[in-house]
């Protein structure tokens, strides 16, 4: 910021004389410039700050710390709701009423005392004004009792229940890849499933939070691996296995680094914002935030702290509060965001909402987003209510306050002998996405996240692998590298067996989609929604339709406008 100099400069000579009599100082000139370089250089004396401030009122000394605490500069909308604004009064009222005898407040206190100054500086959102404290009096008092204090913030006890998401959000993007492989969904006008079809999206995923899809389903879409065309949501399967491919580190930082630089969804485009999805908020309207200045925010708040140290969720909001409580409103404007409160229906309006909005912001992002990548572990509660956390040795990592932790060693499948197949968390994700092209999940304990997860090896899997290309001697050859050999005979003999005589003998019931020109049938083989429901292929104008697919087969067609007859 300026120096006290330049800031005394900006003052008229009625201001000037009104701080040089609020701290004893006799001016011996009447122009201006040089009674600025008289004040600068009486006030900048050792030991004169601290003098002022001690016979100033507590509230103005609180006011000061909390300057001290935000490196000697607050945006004005923040430092004047707490502490008062100063009143604007002209070099004439200034003559007359010498406010600097009777300051009304906590800011004119110490602005009168010429402790204090106003100015513009571009924060990185804009030319913004500022409250400060020039760096000759800031400095003076660094190592006083007046020096800045950190945020309030301080360590905890580690919490008796606590959990770590590890890279579970990770493995539930690959189980969605595979999943969009086999069938592709309609989605809203967002780029998101629609609701009827998020229920058979969330069959095999590790937590099956709504919101927690919705962001894995965003971050693919910004990695390229999910696309939207023709108000379907589909894996690209070129962008998918680029990203598979990656080694663990690489993948995580991939699925971090999107979310942390992700704006505001769009209609040409998939994002995400944060604010959006904080339970118990609901948006209206066409008004815009910017998700990065509040991310950024957090996460350069998260950087202060200790590593490995817990600390108290409701502690580190009350101190964004405290020391930024304009973290994510450049301009501090409190009312142009239709936000309402999802149970009460109130509009959730001007600073006396901030704990609800700003403050369920963050413990939305510690305990969501940061959670659910990796980042962060929570304490829990009694209640199971996050009420701590700390950072992981990736999260610290990513924030860039520590270097990347040596990767685990990558896992291998077990199998079973009744064909149950177990998958570590940590079996590379190119081999879990092959996996699960010819396995069906199979529902888990309630630990989150599991050390592994389940499948099994069925016909209706095996068909499906069929269907898809996949030939039982490539699934042994997989099996067996994924298991380290460790493959049972039983499957080994299933498998052989399947190869020579799977599909030659085949029951099904259903029925046969018949239409009157050949082309028609074309196009709904080529349809990414219809195609992986049709059976096989009786001829130019008639395929079988398996039982269980036939109302879906339905809908889909009357959805696209064809007239359906059923006999």
């Amino acid at each position: 910021m300026r120096t006290l100099l330049a800031s005394l400069n900006d003052h008229p000579m009625a201001l000037l004389r009104g701080i040089a009599n609020r701290r004893g100082v006799a001016l011996t000139t009447n122009a201006r410039a040089d009674a600025a370089l008289q004040l600068a250089a009486m006030l900048a004396e050792p030991g004169a700050t601290e003098h002022t401030l001690r016979l100033l009122s507590p509230q103005a000394q609180t006011a000061w710390r909390a300057l001290c605490r935000a490196d000697g500069r607050m945006k004005v909308p923040a430092f004047t709701r707490s502490f008062g604004a100063v009143r604007p009064l002209g070099p004439g009222k200034l003559e007359r009423e010498q406010p600097w005898n009777a300051p009304v407040n906590a800011t004119e206190e110490l602005w009168f005392a010429g402790l204090v100054f106003k100015g513009f500086a571009d924060a990185g959102d804009g030319l913004v004004e500022f409250v400060y404290i020039p760096p000759e009096l800031l400095e003076g008092c660094a190592a006083s009792e007046w020096a800045a204090a950190a945020p309030d913030v301080v360590a905890r006890q580690a919490p008796e229940h606590w959990i770590e998401a590890r890279n579970s959000l990770a493995v539930d993007a690959a189980t969605l890849l595979a999943t969009l492989t086999r069938a592709p969904v309609r989605v809203d006008a967002d780029g998101q499933p629609r609701s009827e079809e998020q229920s058979r999206l969330a069959t095999g995923l590790i937590q099956k939070d709504p919101t927690r899809l919705a962001l894995i389903v965003a971050l693919l879409r910004q990695l390229g691996a999910l696309s939207v065309a023709g108000g379907r949501l589909a894996t690209d399967e070129k962008a998918a296995q680029a990203w598979l491919h990656k080694g663990i580190w690489p993948q995580l930082t991939a699925l971090f680094e999107t979310w942390s630089d992700s704006i505001d969804a769009t209609p040409a485009g998939a994002g995400w914002n944060d604010l959006r999805h904080v339970p118990g908020l609901r948006s209206e309207g066409k008004w815009r935030n910017d998700p990065l200045v509040a991310r950024r925010a957090i996460i350069e708040k998260l950087r202060r702290l200790t590593p490995g140290d817990w600390h108290d969720l409701q502690a580190f909001v009350a101190a964004i509060k405290s020391e930024d409580p304009d973290f994510q409103r450049p301009e501090a404007n409190y009312t142009d965001w239709y936000l309402r409160d999802a149970e009460t229906d109130r509009f959730l309006s001007g600073f006396e909402s901030w704990d609800r909005v700003e403050g369920g912001l963050i413990r939305f992002i510690i305990a969501g987003p940061l959670y659910w990548l990796g980042a962060v572990s929570l304490g829990l509660a009694h209640d199971a209510t996050p009420e701590a956390f700390r950072l992981t040795p990736n999260g610290l990592a990513w924030i860039g306050a520590g270097e990347p932790p040596d990767p685990p060693r990558p896992a291998r499948l077990t199998i079973q002998d009744d064909l149950t197949i177990l998958a570590p968390l940590e079996l590379p994700l190119l081999d879990r996405f092959r996996l699960l092209r010819f396995t069906e999940p199979v529902a888990g304990d309630a630990e989150t996240p599991p050390k592994a997860t389940r499948h099994h090896i069925t016909r209706d899997s095996l068909y499906t692998a069929r269907t898809g290309g996949i030939k039982a001697q490539s699934l042994l050859r997989f099996l067996e590298q994924a298991s380290e050999g460790q493959v049972p005979q039983r499957l080994i003999a299933g498998l052989e067996r399947w190869d020579q005589h799977g599909g030659t003998v085949r029951l099904s019931r259903g029925a046969v989609l018949r239409v009157k020109d050949a082309n028609v049938l074309a196009l709904l083989r080529a349809d990414p929604v219809i195609r992986p429901l049709l059976g096989d292929l009786l001829s130019a104008q008639a395929i079988l339709i398996g039982e269980a697919n036939l109302p879906r087969v339905i809908a889909a067609l009357r959805e696209l406008g064809y007239e359906v007859k059923v006999d």
